[in-house]
């Protein structure tokens, strides 16, 4: 009696997978599997994308890979509330930042702005062969007050990405902090669209104005020209990309893990986490990473 049980609830194991195989395969869609998540900075907002999201025409660029390391930091504070879960994954505190500082200024590293990829990428300008990128996602606060003291100690650049409508809201940098970190020279400001909304998900006229009104007034307010763009949530696809090439911003970055870019994906280079790596390691990773 027990054997006929086991058997029935395999056979309806195996028919369920069979019905999933099918239901997919009629709707041309893949299942998602772990390999196919895009994992945004909030890493309980999961963008998940389908093999085919990132398959984008035939380029005639000539894609000569290098290894530049962008990393993707977002708070750098001691965090209080030990209940916000979220906050705590973001966060980096000011002592492992400041490692990360002095172990690339010991390792002889130089950073960049991510303005400057596609002239590095183009052999316009030169670059060490051990270059790093910082980057600062949505603009708080806490990069005035504790990030930006250490940038200007150790001489580093960083690229910061500012949610325009975001700008002076409570935790949040405000716009005389953003104009003292621009005229700083250590620091370049990009966009992160007008209000940190997904653009795959939103009406393609709203995603382009997101894209295209955020670097608008950034430039208006602040007198600059914003080169860069990093697309909230991670979420992106060919149309999105297109969509920020048309708004003339010259390199996006995203949430794909990775160290080598190329002219290939100048609009949606690699990025890797500092929770990779603890400072005393940080080099060693940098310079054997692969992918």
């Amino acid at each position: 009696m027990k054997t006929s049980k086991y058997v029935m609830v395999i056979g309806m194991s195996a028919m369920l997978c069979v019905g999933l195989l099918i239901y997919f395969k009629i709707r041309g869609q893949t299942p998602l599997t772990p390999s196919h998540k895009l994992y945004s900075g909030y890493e309980d907002e999961r963008i998940f994308m389908r093999p085919d999201d990132l398959s984008f025409p035939a380029t005639s660029l000539i894609a000569t890979p290098i290894r530049l390391p962008v990393i993707m930091y977002h708070y750098v504070e001691h965090v209080k509330d030990r209940g916000d879960t979220t906050r705590i994954k973001l966060d980096t505190s000011p002592e492992v930042f400041e490692g990360h500082l002095k172990a690339l200024r010991l390792a002889n590293y130089e950073t960049y702005f991510v303005k400057d990829i596609p002239e590095i990428l183009s052999g316009k300008k030169e670059a060490s062969t051990r270059s790093a990128i910082l980057t600062f996602d949505d603009g708080y606060e806490d990069f005035y007050t504790v990030a930006f003291p250490l940038i200007k100690k150790y001489h580093v650049r960083a690229t910061v990405y500012v949610i325009y409508d975001f700008i002076g809201r409570h935790g949040f940098l405000n716009k005389k902090q953003i104009a003292e970190l621009i005229d700083s020279g250590y620091i370049e400001i990009g966009s992160h669209t007008l209000d940190h909304i997904n653009l795959k998900t939103a009406k393609p006229e709203i995603a382009r104005k997101q894209i295209r009104e955020s670097k608008r007034l950034l430039e208006q307010d602040f007198h600059f020209e914003v080169k860069s763009f990093a697309y909230p949530l991670g979420a992106l696809n060919p149309p999105i990309v297109e969509m920020v090439k048309e708004a003339s911003y010259s390199a996006a970055v995203s949430v794909i893990s990775g160290v080598m870019q190329s002219d290939e994906n100048l609009y949606y280079l690699s990025r890797i986490r500092p929770g990779l790596f603890m400072p005393g390691t940080m080099i060693e990773y940098l310079e054997n990473v692969q992918k």
